[in-house]
């Protein structure tokens, strides 16, 4: 049942992508009138996708992770301009725990969207608030940095704290995201518009834990008022 549970979810998750292009980054087409406004839902799906925290179950017998991950955003706002630009972001992350309350995490992204060849990078720290058998606290904070695209850098932080409850044989956790990001726009011949945009991506978060052996396989949702975010994060666990 089992696995029959995770076959099924994967189909799902990789369902998206099949038909999806990668996340645009032109923002020069951009009508100028409410420029903010329009580019406000991109800009939180690219902070929350460049930050993933892979809530995987690592501890100090087995101390290493290493997976991947896919992110979707979904806009909710209403401003097309966004939606036009949202597609997929993939990730490469690690996890080393180095005390059993603490480790030290990142990832990276490096994929070629358009003429740009856009490139990411976070780094942080996940520490368990509890060490009960079950249904932990759990905090993890990212700092990401993104380039390589001609018409902006972001750079953002994310903190999440979860809470983990068993429901059946399947590992849930839900919890609260803080996100807040500064991006530079480098369009050079808008003089009318903003160089510098700051906002948060505040959301709720919700994620289902699946281990098949040394196999962790979490879908992820993340909902904001303009944007929602599908994951799929899988990784492996070494000693």
């Amino acid at each position: 049942m089992k696995t029959n549970l995770v076959i099924l979810i994967l189909l799902i998750s990789f369902s998206l992508p099949v038909n999806a292009q990668w996340t645009s980054f032109e923002l020069d087409n951009i009508e100028l009138e409410n420029f903010q406004q329009q580019v406000e839902p991109f800009l939180k799906t690219i902070s929350l996708s460049s930050n993933r925290h892979f809530f995987s179950q690592i501890n100090i017998n087995k101390r290493i992770s290493l997976g991947v991950s896919y992110s979707h955003g979904i806009n909710i706002s209403g401003e097309k301009y966004s939606t036009d630009l949202i597609g997929g972001f993939p990730n490469l992350a690690g996890a080393l725990v180095v005390t059993p309350n603490l480790s030290l995490k990142g990832n990276m992204s490096l994929f070629k969207s358009g003429n740009d060849l856009v490139q990411s990078y976070a780094y942080g720290l996940g520490i368990n608030l509890t060490n009960k058998d079950n249904n932990n606290w759990r905090f993890s904070v990212l700092f990401s940095r993104l380039q390589g695209a001609d018409d902006l850098k972001n750079r953002s932080t994310d903190a999440v704290i979860v809470k983990e409850f068993e429901l059946g044989t399947v590992l849930i956790f839900t919890g609260l995201g803080l996100n807040t990001y500064n991006t530079k726009i480098l369009i050079e011949d808008l003089d009318s518009i903003s160089k510098s945009i700051k906002g948060n991506a505040n959301h709720l978060l919700l994620g289902i834990q699946l281990i098949k052996g040394r196999l962790t396989i979490i879908p992820v949702l993340q909902v904001n008022s303009d944007v929602v975010i599908l994951s799929i994060e899988i990784s492996g666990i070494f000693k």
